[in-house]
């Protein structure tokens, strides 16, 4: 008899508990609904983390009067305020071994000031210590090492991190698959009896797996092996994922597809042999192509360009052929003709069956007025160079050219001696290479990574020709995120022009020269350069350091009535900036008192194109160097 009315009292209260549920429900989307502030956060039974410390992960912000005036959408209930602070809380607590953790979270109407009232409960658990970690299972003995490697790197007696703990048999999967078992499965397991926890990794190898056949879809007006000859496998080769995604990256680089998808085929006759099928969107062959806009150059903070150009990108099957032709100048009061170019390049994609493209270039520059110097310039250049990759981040470019230069205009008041060392026309055969790591994320608001460079240049000597000299720089920029939103850019440059040979200076054209947006603010550009022995300025050596924090600053334009759509999509940066260096005769005349040095602060408005910025930068008065201010305005970061 109890027990039917037992069941009758649970069959009563279910219906009324979802119909309280949908109530519930109903009430919170309401509150979303009216995206109310948030007036208040409480932390309730957390003892391991602070009630601060928890608050600072939340997605969750307490409203204020900065928090509007920034825009912070996050200090207003809303959707994603749902998921996100219980997601965030989670990822902190899981990072330092407590496993079992539970987060309950409520959010109420503070009628009072129709805001919100958010309150989180936290179940902490036990936190658990890393104690021996072991592998298991059958698996290749010489892929022993590389998961002793990865395991290697959870320290025993330290909290378990979740995480890390998923991670490093994610990354034993990833040796499997590129050693030939795309199909093996590693499964961490954490033995929670007690709270220093064993945990053993149960590695499951299968079969070994070989790639089948490839078929290629979509290639219709240029030859097949522009797609087959980018892949990184063939059929019968020992299947590696790596393989994959190099194959992937090499035929968007190739230059020849707009989209690609490359994977296994539907159809398998095994799955230890498996087919796949690679589906390409072409390219034009045939191209035409006008752009326009702002940018910066070596001659001044802002510049304005036309640039238009056409070209085949099938000439005798796969070769290509290109004219391109640039007209660029000055904004502003001082408006001249910066940049004056016209080329033709012929290209072989694979030279000599090598993914090693070789150029061919024929360039003219009409007569233009140096970018640092008071005379003109004509040039022709003819050059043959080629590039090459070094795995995923590094770059090399080199190659020979030959170089007729033409200098006139040289100003009067120069003796004639140095007059007539200077003007006329020079022949030049100079021999390069650039070597690059870039590892940046994204090139336009990098917040991690670095980029390292290193570009020589050899004129004369063996070569022959007028001039015998040779130039070197070196550049480091690193990026890395020192703060919750705050990003530290650093950079390092140096270079150094020598002559040799018959040549006793290098000759002007050529000279090194600082100063401007993108070296040290404050001055004017390319202003930074000592006066030679012939009377004419430009440096031998140089050197350059800049420290710059960025950050995303108030959003003052989402206030603006009018402006706060235009600028939804274009959210505004700061920075402050601290520039230093200088240029030099000889390096032994390098002192740190001589060094011109300036700070400042700026913004950035991040568009599409990269950012927009805006520099205010003050000179730092020295012995030799007095104090003045300076605007700059350009696009993009300095580095």
């Amino acid at each position: 008899m109890k027990l039917w009315w037992l069941l009758a009292l649970v069959c009563l209260l279910l219906p009324l508990s979802a119909a309280d549920a949908q109530t519930r429900d109903r009430e919170l989307l309401r509150l979303i609904g009216d995206n109310p502030p948030i007036y208040e956060i409480i932390i309730d039974s957390n003892e391991h983390f602070s009630d601060g410390r928890i608050r600072d992960r939340m997605y969750s912000r307490i409203r204020s009067t900065w928090a509007a005036i920034k825009g912070d959408r996050r200090s207003r209930l809303q959707k994603e305020t749902l998921d996100r602070d219980t997601l965030e809380i989670k990822y902190l607590y899981l990072r330092e071994g407590f496993l079992n953790v539970r987060i309950t979270e409520r959010f109420e109407r503070i009628e009072a000031n129709e805001g919100a009232r958010v309150t989180v409960t936290i179940h902490e658990g036990t936190q658990y210590l890393y104690d021996t970690i072991g592998i298991s299972g059958g698996y290749p003995a010489h892929l022993q090492d590389d998961f002793r490697r990865l395991a290697d790197r959870l320290k025993p007696d330290r909290p378990i991190n979740y995480f890390d703990v998923h991670q490093a048999g994610f990354d034993m999967k990833t040796i499997l698959a590129n050693n030939g078992y795309p199909y093996a499965t590693v499964t961490p397991r954490i033995d929670s009896s007690t709270a220093r926890a064993p945990i053993t990794y149960e590695v499951v190898t299968d079969s070994l797996v070989f790639f089948g056949d490839i078929e290629v879809s979509g290639i219709d007006q240029y030859p097949a092996y522009t797609a087959t000859r980018e892949l990184r496998f063939r059929k019968g080769d020992l299947y590696r994922r790596q393989r994959i995604i190099d194959s992937q990256q090499r035929l968007f680089e190739s230059g020849y597809f707009t989209t690609l998808q490359l994977q296994q085929s539907l159809d398998q006759a095994s799955r230890y042999h498996p087919d796949f099928l690679l589906q390409v969107r072409e390219r034009k062959p045939y191209y035409l192509t006008t752009t326009t806009g702002a940018g910066q150059s070596k001659a001044a903070d802002l510049t304005w360009s036309v640039t238009g150009g056409t070209g085949a990108r099938n000439l005798f099957g796969s070769r290509r052929i290109d004219w391109f032709s640039r007209i660029e100048f000055t904004l502003g009061s001082d408006r001249r003709l910066t940049d004056h170019l016209h080329r033709l390049r012929y290209t072989e994609p694979w030279f000599l069956g090598i993914r090693m493209p070789l150029a061919f270039t024929v360039e003219y520059l009409p007569r233009i007025r140096h970018e640092a110097q008071d005379f003109y310039v004509q040039q022709w250049n003819l050059s043959l160079s080629s590039t090459r990759r070094f795995g995923r981040y590094g770059f090399a470019n080199y190659g020979v050219e030959y170089q007729s230069v033409d200098i006139d205009g040289v100003p009067d008041e120069l003796e004639e001696e140095v007059r007539n060392d200077v003007e006329g026309l020079s022949i030049r055969r100079r021999i390069y290479l650039s070597l690059s790591r870039d590892s940046r994320l994204d090139v336009f608001v990098p917040t991690q990574g670095s980029v390292r460079e290193l570009h020589a240049e050899y004129y004369g000597g063996f070569l022959g020709g007028d001039a015998n000299f040779y130039k070197i720089r070196g550049s480091l920029s690193q990026y890395r995120t020192v703060w919750p939103g705050w990003v530290s850019a650093t950079r390092l440059t140096a270079a150094y022009a020598h002559a040799f040979g018959e040549s006793d200076l290098v000759p002007s054209k050529d000279r090194l020269f600082l100063g401007g947006a993108n070296t040290i603010r404050g001055f004017d550009e390319n202003s930074l350069a000592p006066t030679l022995s012939d009377d004419l300025p430009g440096a031998n050596v140089t050197f350059v350091f800049n420290q710059e924090f960025r950050w995303k600053t108030l959003q003052v334009f989402s206030v603006v009535p009018l402006l706060n759509r235009l600028f939804e999509n274009l959210p505004l940066w700061q920075s402050i900036f601290f520039d230093a260096g200088n240029g030099y005769a000889h390096a032994e005349d390098f002192k740190f008192t001589n060094l011109a040095l300036s700070y400042g602060t700026g913004v950035q408005i991040i568009s599409p194109a990269g950012p927009i910025r805006l520099d205010y930068a003050r000179r730092i008065a020295t012995e030799n160097i007095g104090f003045e201010d300076r605007w700059h305005f350009t696009i993009l970061y300095a580095f």
